[in-house]
């Protein structure tokens, strides 16, 4: 919740930040891609660091880089200097996959969309609590004391992995060796990570420039998409674990193209921006649901790297949308929404086909045993 309530603070106001310092929305996408594009090196090590001395050291490491990362935006004058921050941040993520494979490790599998969902709903939570409070701060005192503050927080995040009960690596060794559709799936992967985040890439700017939210509630609307993040996560899991990946997918997918439909329409009105902001938290209800199919496909003995190797997929995908929507806002900033509209259902039904194909071998071979 803690790392939540620091990316939340962080999120609600860095692209204004960058703004201020001279960077255009092109300059912005840039950033964001070359970060995420230092993190996919990150990612394979470790995961491979992780199944071989345990999840908890690595875990640590890569929430105090992402400490570090957001603490050297605070003294920037040029917004050049920010892909510094951006590389050391973003590859604090490599720690994620491993948060997912330390739960895979202590959760039931019959109960793991559902842990998987309250994790990553927690993580929202963190986000309702911390991009409400970011306008504020950003208005009152400066956007540099309101990254100071998420600096703060996603250190105390990491001060707190130390706690962490260790889960020793699995003793079993052998090749890395999952089904084909996993291989299909990270083909599959990167077009689904760039439409979970090109809708929000520029949602802050968006919501200042073209919305016209005064700054100070800028934060309201950006923890309504964290609520409906938190509360969509929870429910895809929970789906999933009762009628499967599939319908979970499609509809998480069908509430991505209402909601960026409504944002396109909503125009100034404030409450259709806000349940339009409210509704674009189903560009992450995905997640548990893929991270779930994906234990049941990979050993689990190599689960720490399985993840790893998907979460590279993933940030591919994710740098890329950040970079393609700093170039669509910049040719029309209804230009995101638009195409996350035009493409959330067709990509959710590809993704979910390839992952019916994974699962039912598994599934035959649960019943007969």
């Amino acid at each position: 919740m803690l790392f939540g309530c620091g990316f939340g603070l962080l999120s609600a106001v860095w692209p204004l930040y960058l703004r201020d310092l001279g960077a255009s929305a092109q300059d912005i996408g840039i950033v964001f891609g070359a970060g995420n594009l230092v993190a996919v090196l990150c990612f394979l090590p470790a995961g491979y660091l992780a199944d071989r001395i345990g999840r908890k050291p690595v875990i640590t490491a890569a929430w105090l880089c992402a400490a570090l990362g957001v603490a050297t935006f605070v003294p920037l004058t040029d917004w050049r200097g920010a892909f510094v921050g951006s590389a050391l941040y973003w590859s604090g993520t490599a720690g994620l996959p491993l948060i997912i494979a330390y739960v895979t490790s202590t959760t039931p599998r019959a109960e793991l969309g559902r842990g998987l969902g309250i994790v990553l709903g927690a993580y929202f939570a963190g986000n309702i609590i911390g991009a409400p409070l970011a306008g504020v701060i950003a208005a009152s005192f400066g956007f540099r004391v309101a990254i100071a503050i998420a600096a703060a927080l996603l250190a105390a995040s990491a001060a707190l992995t130390f706690g962490l009960r260790s889960v020793p690596p699995h003793l079993e060794r052998g090749p890395f060796r999952p089904p084909r559709t996993f291989w299909i799936l990270l083909a599959i992967t990167p077009f689904a990570a760039l439409l979970s985040i090109v809708s929000l890439a520029f949602l802050p700017v968006y919501l200042r420039d073209v919305a016209a939210i005064p700054l100070d509630r800028l934060g309201i609307y950006l923890g309504l998409v964290s609520v409906g993040a938190a509360g969509l996560a929870v429910a895809a899991g929970r789906l999933a674990d009762a009628i499967g990946a599939v319908p979970a997918l499609l509809s998480a997918a069908g509430v991505m193209t209402a909601a960026s439909v409504l944002m396109t329409l909503s125009g100034r009105a404030e409450p259709l921006v806000g349940l339009a902001a409210l509704l674009l938290g189903a560009t992450q209800a995905a997640n548990p649901v893929v991270a779930s199919a994906v234990e049941r496909i990979i050993p689990p003995a190599r689960a720490a790297q399985g993840y790893a190797t998907y979460q590279v997929a993933f940030a591919l995908g994710f740098g890329a949308g950040g970079t393609v929507a700093g170039f669509l806002y910049e040719a029309d900033p209804l230009l995101p929404f638009i195409a996350t509209a035009g493409l959330a259902l067709p990509v959710a039904a590809i993704v979910a086909a390839v992952l019916s194909r994974a699962m039912a071998p598994l599934e035959r071979v649960t019943e007969l045993s």
